[in-house]
C-alpha cells in the first residue's frame, strides 16, 4: 500500500501537469485522446485489478509502467512548448531587425510564457538601458531621416538605433516623421560624437516633469519589468486573470509601482465585466470590489457593484416565485432566503418568504394527521 500511495500521488501530479497543460492549450476544442493517455489508463486499471487479486508485485510493476508513460508524456509536452517558444523567439528577432519593437516584444513575451526559463529571451528583455536621470539630447527628426542615421550621428554606430527606440518607447522604429522630437540618451562607456556635442546642448532628466514622462523608458529591465510587460500583453489579449497573476508578481517585488496598480484595477474591472455578461453576478461583484480597492473613486465600478447585487437578487427572487408557483415550497424558500440574507428590504421578499414558510408548516401538519 505504501508503494501504491506514493506512485498514485506522483502519477496524478504529473498527469495534472500534462493533461492540464494540454487542456489549457486546446481549450474549447474537441481533442481525441492520444494513444499514450489510453495506455496510462490501461496500466492503471491493470494495477488496480492486480491489487484486488492480492498480487502486489504485479500491481507495483503496472504502477511503475504507468508512471514511466506519464513522465514521457510530460517530457513530450515540455518539448512541444519549447519548440513553439523558439518559433515566437525567431519571429521576434525578425521583427526587431525590422525596427518593429512593439510587435517583437509581443513575440518575446509569448515565448517567455511558453518557456519561462528561455535564457535568450530573458536576457533579450533585459537590454542595456540608460539609468534614471541620465543625460540626453533632444533631436528633432528631419524629413527623410532614419533612426540608423541618427544613431550614427550621436554614437558613431548605426547599430545602436535600438537603444534610441527603446528609450523613446517607439513601437515601430521605421515610422518617424519630420519635426518629431527624440531623446538621445548617453550610454555608459559610449560618448556622444564630437559633432553631436557641438550641435546640441546636453540636458538631464533631473526635473520632475521629464522624470514622469520617461519613467517607463528609463526603468531597469529587471525580472519585475518582464512580469509587468507580460501582464500588459495578457491584458491586451483579454486574458485578465493571467494578467493579474503577472502584475501581482511585480507588486510582490515593489508594491509602490503606481502604474502596475492601475493595470490591476483595470484587469479586475474587465474580468468583472466578463463575469457580469455571463450572469455570474457574485463573482463579478467581487472583481469590481477588488478594482475599487485600487481606485475607490471609480464611479463606473461602484455602479457595477450595485448592478451585480441587484441582478443577483433579482435572479433568485424570480426563481423563488417560479418554484412557489410550481408548489416547490422548499426550493422557493431557499431562493428567497438568499435574497433576504443579502437585502431584507428587497421588493416583497420578506412577505413571500414568511408566506412560504407558513404554508410549508401547514403542509407538514397535514401530512402528520392520520
Amino acid at each position: 500500500m505504501k508503494y501504491r500511495l506514493g506512485l498514485l500521488l506522483l502519477c496524478f501530479t504529473i498527469s495534472g501537469l500534462t493533461l492540464g497543460g494540454c487542456a489549457a492549450l486546446k481549450k474549447g476544442r474537441t481533442v481525441e485522446e492520444p494513444p499514450e493517455a489510453r495506455l496510462e489508463k490501461i496500466l492503471l486499471e491493470r494495477a488496480l485489478e492486480y491489487e484486488r487479486k492480492n498480487q502486489p508485485h504485479k500491481a507495483l510493476q503496472s504502477y511503475e509502467a504507468a508512471l514511466a508513460v506519464l513522465v514521457a508524456n510530460k517530457k513530450r509536452l515540455e518539448d512541444s512548448l519549447r519548440t513553439n517558444a523558439e518559433k515566437h523567439y525567431r519571429r521576434g528577432l525578425e521583427l526587431q531587425d525590422q525596427g518593429k519593437y512593439g510587435k517583437a516584444r509581443h513575440e518575446f513575451l509569448t515565448a517567455l510564457r511558453l518557456w519561462p526559463d528561455f535564457p535568450e529571451v530573458v536576457e533579450l528583455l533585459k537590454p542595456l538601458q540608460p539609468k534614471p536621470h541620465t543625460a540626453y539630447v533632444v533631436h528633432r527628426v528631419e524629413e527623410g531621416e532614419f533612426l540608423t542615421a541618427i544613431a550614427q550621428k550621436y554614437y558613431n554606430d548605426q547599430s545602436k538605433f535600438g537603444i534610441i527606440a527603446r528609450f523613446n518607447d517607439l513601437e515601430d522604429a521605421t515610422k518617424l516623421y519630420a519635426g518629431m522630437k527624440l531623446k538621445i540618451p548617453e550610454i555608459e562607456g559610449v560618448s556622444f560624437s564630437p559633432a553631436a556635442r557641438v550641435q546640441t546642448a546636453i540636458s538631464t532628466s533631473d526635473n520632475k516633469e521629464d522624470s514622469a514622462i520617461t519613467r517607463e523608458q528609463e526603468m531597469d529591465y529587471d525580472q519585475a519589468a518582464i512580469y509587468q510587460e507580460q501582464g500588459v500583453s495578457l491584458l491586451e489579449e483579454g486574458q485578465y486573470l493571467a494578467a493579474l497573476h503577472e502584475f501581482q508578481k511585480v507588486l510582490n517585488t515593489d508594491p509602490s509601482r503606481k502604474q502596475v496598480r492601475e493595470y490591476m484595477a483595470w484587469a479586475h474591472y474587465r474580468q468583472g465585466e466578463v463575469l457580469f455578461n455571463h450572469a455570474e453576478y457574485l463573482g463579478a461583484r467581487t472583481q469590481f470590489q477588488k478594482a475599487l480597492s485600487f481606485d475607490e473613486d471609480w464611479t463606473a465600478c461602484k455602479e457595477y457593484v450595485q448592478r451585480s447585487e441587484d441582478a443577483y437578487k433579482e435572479v433568485h427572487y424570480l426563481k423563488g416565485i417560479q418554484h412557489f408557483e410550481e408548489e416547490k415550497l422548499r426550493e422557493a424558500i431557499e431562493e428567497w432566503q438568499v435574497v433576504n440574507d443579502m437585502d431584507p428590504n428587497y421588493k416583497q421578499v420578506q412577505n413571500y418568504l414568511l408566506r412560504a414558510q407558513k404554508l410549508l408548516e401547514k403542509v407538514q401538519e397535514l401530512k402528520e394527521v392520520p
